[in-house]
């Protein structure tokens, strides 16, 4: 029988790619050590061996680290949440009527940004790139949280286009990304996890992990 690829093992677990670029990086080291050499196809018995764990012990480790990286804490939810209370603290109307003197479109991609929802599904249906809603979203959220234009928001957008054509160009790991682009592995984890959810960015089935890039719909029929 073939052997599985780290990818297949993953998808064999109920783990899916976006869900392994979200939380990888927040396992413990041993957690992440267990998992990808498991991933790898190494036994229980031979990691055990090089960690001076029992088999048990090591089997413990993996569903431990399995049942963090399946845990439904949908970071952007979290975020959207935390936008909207800080607008409402700041502004004191609700967020639906502090959207109201936003120009079109700009009302529906905040509210989609509070409710922790992609743009991937909300830029066409705008006639939008997800790029142009990107960057219209992140002004008015700086404009809601009492931001000048273009500084923060319109940065980090900027960032994140970079980084998006950087990976239509060649797939990069963590590591090339952080050579290439210097930045905390945080900020450089949460910058990767937007792309994704925006449909901007894929992870590889095979380790090591590579980001790799997606073509806006327009290019791609080009």
């Amino acid at each position: 029988m073939p052997k599985k690829t780290p990818g297949q093992y993953f998808l064999s677990k109920g783990i899916s790619p976006s869900q392994l670029a979200d939380r990888l990086e927040l396992l413990y080291p041993l957690e992440r050590e267990v998992l990808l050499a498991r991933a790898s196809g190494e036994t229980l018995r031979a990691i055990g061996g090089r960690l001076d764990l029992t088999p048990e012990g090591v089997r413990q480790v993996e569903i431990r680290a399995l049942k963090k990286l399946r845990e439904e804490d949908n970071t952007a939810q979290i975020q959207g949440r935390r936008f909207r209370l800080a607008v409402e603290q700041r502004l004191g109307v609700p967020l639906e009527k502090a959207v109201e003197e936003l120009p079109e479109p700009q009302p529906m991609l905040v509210l989609a940004y509070a409710r922790g929802e992609s743009l991937a599904d909300l830029a066409p249906s705008l006639g939008l790139s997800i790029i142009e809603a990107t960057v219209l979203r992140d002004q008015a959220v700086a404009c809601l949280l009492g931001e000048d234009r273009g500084s923060r928001a319109g940065k980090w957008a900027e960032l994140k286009a970079a980084v998006a054509a950087a990976l239509i160009e060649s797939p990069l790991t963590y590591d090339d990304l952080e050579a290439r682009f210097p930045m905390s592995r945080r900020r450089l984890m949460k910058l990767m996890q937007e792309l994704v959810n925006e449909g901007r960015a894929e992870l590889s089935d095979e380790y090591p992990f590579r980001f790799l890039g997606v073509k806006p719909a327009q290019q791609a029929l080009e």
